[in-house]
């Protein structure tokens, strides 16, 4: 069997490329399901998700194929022939609580908490240990994409504990 013979390396982007693939089917399905109005010309809501799920999916079949093949890609920072680097999952597990973290406290604590918390856990998770200047540095950065948005945008982000302070 093909997967037999495939390499760790070769498993994790043969993962990574059926995932893209399934990723525009689901785009596809999802769009496919779209209400849309009556009176709607030749671009409709649905041209655009469409062109996307047809792209990624046919992308992710190239890669599939390309994978099958034997072509591996080759890291950043590598060159061809050297050892494979197995992926750390204590790294990639804090940046997924971090991100989960936002998740769960924008509507909660609003935009500002939620995005700093996330932009200290993953600085934290690749390595920064300075914490307070970490904080202090991911509080400004939401401050401005939250303002930036609010007032320069008109785009209202939650606001959380500071309902009625930032207005």
């Amino acid at each position: 069997m093909i997967l037999n013979k495939l390499s760790k390396q070769g498993k994790g982007e043969l993962a990574f490329a059926s995932s893209f693939f399934l990723l525009g089917v689901f785009v596809a399905w999802d769009t496919s399901k779209m209400d849309i109005p009556q009176d709607n010309s030749i671009v409709s809501p649905q041209t655009f998700p469409y062109m996307v799920a047809g792209f990624a999916a046919l992308v992710g079949l190239g890669l599939i194929i390309d994978v099958l093949r034997g072509n591996h890609g080759t890291p950043d920072g590598d060159e061809p022939g050297d050892p494979y680097t197995p992926l750390n999952f204590k790294t990639m597990g804090v940046v997924a609580a971090a991100i989960g973290m936002h998740v769960i406290l924008l509507e909660i604590a609003g935009y500002v908490v939620a995005a700093s918390v996330c932009f200290w856990g993953v600085a934290y998770a690749f390595g920064s240990r300075r914490i307070l200047k970490d904080l202090l540095i991911s509080l400004v950065f939401a401050f401005v994409v939250y303002f930036s948005f609010s007032q320069g945008l008109n785009i209202n982000l939650p606001s959380g504990f500071f309902e009625g302070i930032f207005k």
